[in-house]
């Protein structure tokens, strides 16, 4: 009797959501939307603020003005809820790396240098020391294979700078030896070290970044070597 009763409920609640009008259930979708998104904004900035440690579950519900279940319900735990900020992060830098590309300079020293010193300036200003610290941990644990599911989150910048690449290779800015894809990657190998220097706060501010930055870039780009042939 019960499991019949059981039944019924169920088959009557399956009913009403498919007689939900398309308004009804557009209010209900754009409801959780603001719900999701209030909570990742109250994590974004307690987490940035106080340290992921040193932040409660509570807390961050208390901010987005929900219950800890309901942040519970839409994430699973607070480590899945770093994971998420960390994913919103990525795709927000990608999308000023984008932005960046629509008007590049003539030379290739200054169009690979705008694109990073974008990445910079996200660094910069559009996340905390204490966020970016953890972001840069949590890229490197288990949860992304100690760095190589982050490899491929981080895709889209490689791109970025292959698309520059192409760009002044056709501007005949990049020697005919060399392909798009090798410059690609040896000017992304170029940037990442003083970023992740100003990243992890590791002795340098913004502009020495950026300095360094267009410094490596240009060695990088015009050769460190003497000319063949050439006495010192």
């Amino acid at each position: 009797m019960l499991a019949c009763s059981a039944l019924l409920f169920y088959r009557l609640l399956y009913t009403r959501d498919l007689q939900m009008s398309p308004t009804t259930r557009s209010l209900r979708e754009r409801q959780r939307e603001r719900r999701h998104l209030a909570i990742m904004d109250a994590a974004w900035d307690l987490f940035g603020r106080n340290g992921f440690d040193e932040t409660s579950i509570e807390e961050v519900a208390a901010r987005a003005e929900v219950g800890p279940a309901t942040v519970y319900n839409y994430f699973g735990s607070k480590n899945e809820l770093l994971v998420s900020l960390f994913m919103r992060f990525i795709q927000q830098e990608a999308e000023h790396g984008d932005a960046a590309l629509r008007n590049p300079p003539p030379g290739i020293v200054d169009g690979m240098a705008m694109l990073f010193e974008t990445y910079l300036e996200g660094l910069a200003t559009r996340c905390s020391p204490l966020l970016l610290r953890e972001f840069y941990a949590l890229g490197i644990s288990r949860r992304f294979d100690y760095g190589r599911h982050t490899y491929d989150l981080k895709r889209r910048f490689l791109e970025q700078c292959h698309q520059l690449a192409v760009h002044y290779k056709n501007l005949g800015q990049i020697r005919a030896d060399v392909t798009a894809e090798e410059a690609t990657a040896m000017c992304h190998s170029a940037a990442v070290f003083p970023m992740t220097l100003f990243a992890m706060s590791l002795g340098i501010d913004l502009e020495a970044a950026r300095r360094m930055l267009r410094g490596y870039l240009t060695l990088t780009l015009t050769g460190i070597g003497s000319t063949p042939g050439s006495t010192q």
